[in-house]
């Protein structure tokens, strides 16, 4: 009996870890906070900022999104779709709120680590 429960324990800090993640990672989005975002980051990270997209590491990713929420503080963000396609990853976009400018943000989680973080401008 110890056994069944410590599996669906097990099972259940594994599905509400994974909406946590995207819950946490949209909050820190919304205040603008690079280094609560960068927490959620893999080792390597795609990143697309505007026009510059490269494959980064951890930190240099979080110095790149601080000099962009610098240049564009964050007004609001407020998240169009959170899905997940599988149980290993989710993905969320929506639309960045900074001054008199809107972005499109789209993100990519596998395994509770953001694995994709891209912001464009929006074409509306």
């Amino acid at each position: 009996m110890k056994l069944v429960i410590t599996f669906f324990a097990v099972l259940a800090s594994v599905f509400f870890s994974a909406t946590d993640v995207s819950e946490d990672v949209v909050n820190a989005l919304k205040q603008g906070k690079t280094s609560e975002l960068v927490k959620y980051f893999d080792e390597k990270v795609s990143i697309k900022l505007i026009n510059q997209e490269d494959v980064l590491s951890k930190s240099q990713a979080e110095a790149n999104i601080k000099y962009f929420f610098e240049k564009h503080p964050v007004k609001n963000f407020s998240s169009s779709h959170i899905s997940s396609p599988n149980n290993n990853s989710q993905y969320i976009t929506g639309t960045l709120e900074s001054g008199s400018e809107k972005f499109r943000v789209s993100i990519l989680i596998r395994r509770n680590l953001v694995t994709q973080f891209r912001i464009e401008t929006n074409n509306d």
